[in-house]
């Protein structure tokens, strides 16, 4: 169920819809959540900051199912566009894009202190934002199209790192077909690009079992919008297609397009890659190396801290459990048993089909 301005009104007493549109767009208690097409209206989601900075993603599941969502029309919110006072590079959000299951969350969440630095993970408006470019969406109540979208965004979550703190977002792999859209907004922003290799992402996949396997089915549906050759292959094709296959060249598609966007920003110095494994295997250098790029005012002593706190060793998708280093080189020992040569065989068709794939990529613009 959801309440709507009206109602809210009647709630609240008698104040100015007006005063209550803009609680929503200034206030950090109210977090806007998504993009409804259907209605096309911007919903928001009543949040504490606690909130935001639990969870491992800004999923309304992972807060409170219940919580109602308070819907304002697109219209109501073209205002905050067309002003000229209503810019970004200021303080500019910095972004940790990235390839999925490459400990990119581990990362926004180590970042993420409180009075310096606040980190927004895998906002639901962003995924809204990029969807409407895969859809080449046009607004029927407004002049806004799928172009406006990414701003809107980014003005909308800005509110929610505090006075002098730098925002840092994560948003979910899936958005990095709107990358340049975001980068161009927010100025002088810069941006870490996370991912793994083949091997890695396949067995990090395959450890969360069937879920992980649904998960990414879909995240591949979405992706392939973004290439102009996969754009209508068949569903006939996709179901002849294993679990392994879909899981290896969604990998492929999103390194490729990883390293076109590393091409376009690196020599700028406006982006950077960083290959997972190098933070959890060496947290203190690559934490650090983060920070400086970032430009996110950590000091030595507050990553010290990080590095040897518990949220070093917090897991970064379940909360109230412990990452080991040891339990995932044993669950992928297991997994590799327990698949046998259909591993080997999928990454050997994997070069076989991509001749130029590099297994462990090494893409532009290392950062460490």
């Amino acid at each position: 169920m959801q309440v709507g301005v009206n109602q809210y009104l009647c709630l609240h007493g008698a104040v100015a819809e007006k005063n209550i549109v803009n609680d929503l767009i200034n206030s950090e208690n109210y977090l806007a959540y998504r993009f409804n097409f259907n209605t096309e209206k911007v919903e928001f989601l009543p949040v504490n900051r606690d909130e935001i900075r639990r969870v491992s993603a800004l999923k309304r599941e992972y807060i409170d199912a219940n919580r109602q969502l308070i819907p304002v029309p697109l219209a109501k919110l073209v205002p905050l566009l067309e002003s000229p006072s209503q810019s970004l590079p200021y303080n500019p959000p910095r972004f940790i894009f990235h390839t999925a299951f490459c400990a990119s969350t581990f990362l926004s969440r180590c970042l993420d202190v409180e009075g310096v630095c606040t980190s927004l993970r895998e906002p639901q408006i962003l995924l809204d934002a990029a969807n409407a470019k895969r859809l080449q969406w046009r607004s029927q109540t407004t002049r806004l199209d799928f172009s406006h979208l990414p701003k809107l965004a980014l003005l909308l979550l800005r509110k929610h790192a505090a006075g002098s703190e730098k925002l840092l977002i994560k948003p979910i792999n899936s958005v990095n077909n709107i990358v340049p859209e975001l980068l161009q907004t927010s100025g002088q922003g810069k941006a870490l690009m996370m991912f793994t290799d083949a091997r890695n992402f396949l067995l990090s996949t395959l450890r969360k079992g069937e879920g992980g396997r649904h998960v990414t089915r879909a995240m591949f549906d979405l992706l392939r919008c973004d290439f102009e050759h996969l754009a209508n292959l068949s569903l006939s094709a996709m179901l002849h297609m294993t679990d392994l296959n879909i899981i290896l060249t969604l990998w492929r598609l999103q390194i490729e397009q990883a390293e076109n966007a590393l091409r376009r920003y690196s020599p700028a110095n406006t982006m950077a890659s960083l290959y997972g494994e190098k933070l959890i295997q060496h947290p203190h250098e690559t934490l650090a190396a983060a920070n400086r790029f970032l430009g996110l005012g950590i000091s030595a002593e507050q990553i010290e801290d990080i590095v040897k706190s518990d949220r070093r060793f917090a897991d970064a998708k379940s909360e109230g459990q412990r990452f080991s280093l040891e339990r995932r080189q044993e669950t992928y020992r297991k997994l590799e048993d327990f698949y046998g040569d259909d591993l080997e065989n999928t990454l050997n068709w994997m070069v076989r089909r991509n001749p130029g794939t590099r297994l462990e990529p090494v893409l532009s613009g290392a950062l460490v």
